[in-house]
């Protein structure tokens, strides 16, 4: 339906319409080729269209209709009107063929248009001629007007108009709604009078602007008020029911506030609140439908000014008694507790039941995932209520799912409110898991002992047990704690634990000890398999951090997937968390994925380190890519006193700033926050030489100055728990450290030595890195051709990897030694493949590739396919990472097949 009917002025839009005429009005060829209108319906796109095109001179218009279920209705339409326009077209089929004899009649035209209204119902093949007669008419007068729904419209509509709206020829007006003034004009020819300015703000509030709203609503106001319209206030209101309902029964006007109280119910109970017989309120639907004051179907008003105006009608004190009967009426029916808890909201006083009633409606809206609608109904029962502890319990848990901290406070305060210990322990279970949230863990170390210590005779063993396991928890993560706690976090005998908590505790404790890499991974695997994520996950990250330091990472891995999925308060740390597995495992793609979603979500709602988790994980890999300046921004935003208190992510986030200032060229800060990462480490006890390896990484850049003293000082200091740890990531990285501080003959040996090793641990870095570095000591020993090889090793893992900062130590290495040019990675290709596979690292889509090649899109599939299998990579972005480097690499070493 057209929001602007014939014989009436399209109102408030003269800016829209200036628009268009300068860009289809005749001017030289490539102004303006393609120009889409979109906007809401009956927002009046066809009308402007109408208007638009009526307006042009010297302009030959060919215009198509899109028709729902025929796809190609329009390419008939227009076909059609090129063919009585004189120009002797054939078939689309062959586009070269069909484009060479419309060019020749166009060109002696002083401009053309193509219109299409409502394009989104337009199929693929007539979606593609369009596209390419825009793209190949820039030197011709033509110009394409297309009209389609703001809404995507129906299944793949979207996608078949994306390369056709972000073509660069392409200019888009979204048609907005109208202006006051427009409503005001509007508003004017519907009641024949100058409109006040109450009626005219009430128009624009019920239309929101579109156009065939406000005409439907002006219509029906005129019908069925005879022309009085509202104004604001409730004098306002009260007039247009006395208007509605002059000359209805009393009972009409009965059931239509029954029906504006309780909304879309069925007929019986809408009888049952007017206190009618059925047949009566259906007569008085009848009656109300005839009167065009309920829709045609259903138990809704046409307009709610409608329904407001009832309501508004009846006192305080009458429309609560409306309520309550209601609330009632609907709980016998066995009505949903969330619709029974509306009618509940609007009452001042509550009975028992309501309470109860508003308390299982809260449950019903936190199993849905609408913890903001659960404390909409909780808050009023807990003011009925504020002795309650049960319900101050619900209250603090709900509070705590939309902010943590305030939800942790109120989870102390109704601690104290409990009576029992079972409830007062079961309770302070609930603040330990509040506490890893809100990160106010030493507060709840100190809660949590207190109640074991007071309440532990009075408690079952297994309710003790949970206890127990989730202090250790909650202490391990708060640097400050772990010396209270000392004779509470130890490994217990596997028969002694009962509870996932106690498991993922021993887990963490034997990996940081760094001692029993297959002990902690055991515990962490007993604590996985004893714990559901949907209903207690405080586990998780215990058993996932032993589960990466054992070099377990696919079970990691697979329990960070699931908990992503079950736990989505926690996503964006399991996210942060999955993203450092990723750049443990060299998968920095992925990586960078799994980080930057886990940043982008924690800027919208905070997870358990208060965001901490998913900056330094972000800025990690960004680090490792050579994005010094985007990690040195996520570093100084995740610098905070949440930051300080942590025992695991702090030393990390001093290896990751020392790395940054590495790669920015200031060594002496990098060696201190190097040496303090290692401070920060045995501060806490940490003997475990993976979890933030400072000793590593500050062996390298001392031997990287030729410091090699100092190198072998800190290569030593971590050697000896690197094998007692004894993985081959461990021993590796303890064999390199070693071999980069040695001078002489037997340095190559031992670099070598260390890349095998390494090879056969998932530590793709560290592996990349030996190459790197035995590839320089060849270089130095004149061993050119043998440095060629583990050099070129070296930039395949980095590219492969996507370790930027190495790959250009390498690139930069073999260039100061004379290495010639290498192979690039694209020189496999064939030169159709290595043409497709620049256009799809730039972005450009399988379609858009298709259209400019004029091949088909199973083709560009056919030959990425073999484009990655080539390049061994696994898609579009490795891809992009492979011709970025291949792009920037100096005219040494470029790469490997």
């Amino acid at each position: 339906m057209d929001a602007h009917r014939p014989g009436r002025a399209l109102a408030g839009r003269d800016d829209e319409l200036r628009w268009l005429a300068a860009r289809l009005r005749p001017a030289a060829p490539g102004e303006g080729s393609v120009i889409v209108v979109r906007g809401q319906a009956g927002i009046g796109k066809s009308s402007l269209l109408d208007t638009a095109l009526e307006a042009l001179e010297d302009t030959v218009v060919f215009r198509g209709t899109g028709v729902p279920g025929e796809g190609a209705a329009v390419s008939r339409e227009l076909l059609a009107g090129l063919r009585r326009a004189g120009a002797r077209v054939p078939d689309p089929e062959d586009f070269a063929a069909w484009y060479e004899a419309f060019a020749e009649w166009a060109g002696g035209r002083p401009a053309i248009v193509f219109a299409v209204d409502d394009v989104h119902w337009c199929d693929e093949p007539t979606v593609r001629w369009l596209s390419l007669i825009a793209r190949h008419s820039t030197r011709l007068p033509v110009r394409m007007i297309l009209v389609r729904p703001a809404a995507d419209g129906p299944d793949g509509a979207a996608a078949r108009l994306a390369d056709l709206e972000s073509w660069y020829g392409t200019e888009v007006l979204d048609l907005g709604p109208l202006s006051a003034e427009a409503v005001a004009s509007l508003a004017r020819e519907a009641v024949g009078s100058e409109p006040g300015e109450p009626f005219v703000r009430h128009c624009v509030e019920q239309s929101g602007g579109n156009p065939l709203l406000l005409r439907e609503m002006l219509d029906e106001l005129g019908k069925v008020a005879s022309g009085i319209a509202p104004v604001a206030g409730s004098a306002a209101g009260a007039a247009l029911i006395r208007s509605l309902f002059a000359g209805v029964p009393d009972y009409a006007r009965t059931v239509a506030t029954a029906i504006a109280v309780l909304g879309g119910q069925d007929l019986s109970l809408v009888a049952r609140l007017a206190k009618v017989p059925a047949r009566t309120a259906g007569t008085a639907v009848d009656l109300l439908r005839s009167q065009h004051i309920l829709s045609a179907e259903g138990f809704s008003f046409r307009h709610d000014p409608v329904r407001d105006g009832l309501l508004d009608a009846l006192d305080p004190a009458e429309l609560g008694r409306w309520r309550r009967t209601a609330a009632i009426l609907l709980s016998d029916a066995a009505g949903s507790p969330e619709e029974v808890a509306e009618h509940l909201l609007e009452l001042g006083e509550l009975d028992t039941w309501m309470v109860d009633l508003l308390r299982d409606a809260a449950s019903c809206a936190c199993d849905r995932g609408a913890p903001w609608d659960a404390l909409r109904y909780l808050r009023p029962a807990a003011a009925a209520r504020p002795s309650d502890a049960e319900l101050a319990v619900q209250l603090a848990e709900t509070v705590a799912l939309l902010e943590p901290d305030s939800g942790f406070d109120l989870l102390r305060r109704a601690l104290e409110l409990q009576q029992d210990p079972v409830d007062q322990a079961r309770a302070a279970v609930k603040l330990g898991r509040a506490a890893l949230v809100a990160r106010r863990c030493g507060t709840a170390v100190t809660v949590l002992d207190r109640v074991l210590t007071v309440l532990g005779g009075e408690m079952d063993q297994q309710l003790r047990g949970q206890l127990e396991g989730l202090l250790c928890l909650v202490g391990i993560e708060d640097r400050d704690s772990l010396a209270k706690l000392d004779t509470r976090i130890q490994p217990r005998t596997k028969d002694a634990v009962v509870d996932a908590r106690h498991s993922a505790v021993c887990a963490v404790v034997a990996a940081l000890d760094g001692t029993r890499p297959r002990e902690a991974a055991e515990w962490a695997m007993r604590a996985i398999r004893g714990y559901t994520p949907t209903t207690d996950d405080s586990a998780v990250s215990s058993a996932v951090l032993a589960l990466l330091l054992a070099d377990e990472v696919d079970v990691a891995r697979d329990e960070l997937t699931r908990a992503i999925e079950l736990v989505p308060a926690q996503r964006s740390e399991y996210l942060a968390f999955r993203g450092l597995l990723g750049h443990w495992c060299g998968e920095l793609a992925a990586a960078a994925a799994d980080a930057g979603q886990a940043y982008a979500l924690s800027r919208r709602a905070e997870g358990r380190t208060g965001g901490v988790v998913p900056r330094i994980a972000f800025a990690t890999v960004a680090a490792q890519q050579g994005d010094t300046a985007k990690a040195m921004k996520l570093l100084r935003e995740a610098d905070s006193p949440q930051l300080w208190d942590h025992t695991v992510m702090r030393p990390w986030f001093q290896l990751v700033d020392a790395r940054v200032h590495w790669a920015a060229g200031d060594r002496e800060a990098a060696l201190k926050l190097f040496n303090r990462c290692g401070e920060s480490l045995a501060d806490v006890g940490i003997a475990n030489p993976l979890l933030a390896p400072w000793w590593f990484e500050g062996a390298c850049l001392l031997a990287d100055e030729g410091r090699f003293e100092a190198a072998a000082d800190l290569a030593a200091e971590g050697t000896g728990p690197a094998l007692r740890w004894g993985t081959p990531r461990a021993i590796g990285m303890a064999r390199l450290a070693t071999a980069v501080a040695t001078r002489g003959p037997d340095r190559i040996a031992l670099i070598e030595e260390a890349a095998g090793i390494l090879a056969g641990s998932p530590a793709r870095l560290e592996e990349a890195l030996a190459e790197f570095h035995l590839g320089r000591a060849l270089v130095e020993a004149g061993d050119t051709a043998a440095a060629r090889t583990r050099l070129r090793r070296c930039v395949e893992l980095s590219l492969r990897t996507g370790d930027r900062f190495l790959l250009r130590r390498a690139q930069r290495t073999a260039a100061e030694a004379g290495i010639p040019s290498e192979v690039s990675p694209l020189a496999s290709l064939s030169p159709a493949e290595r043409h497709i596979a620049r256009l799809a690292g730039r972005g450009a889509s399988n379609r858009v590739i298709a259209e400019r090649l004029f091949v088909t899109v199973r083709t560009i599939e056919t030959h990425l396919t073999s484009v990655y299998r080539k390049l061994r990579i696994s898609g579009r972005t490795e891809l992009a990472v492979v011709l970025d480097q291949t792009e920037e690499r100096p005219a040494v070493l470029e790469g490997v097949r």
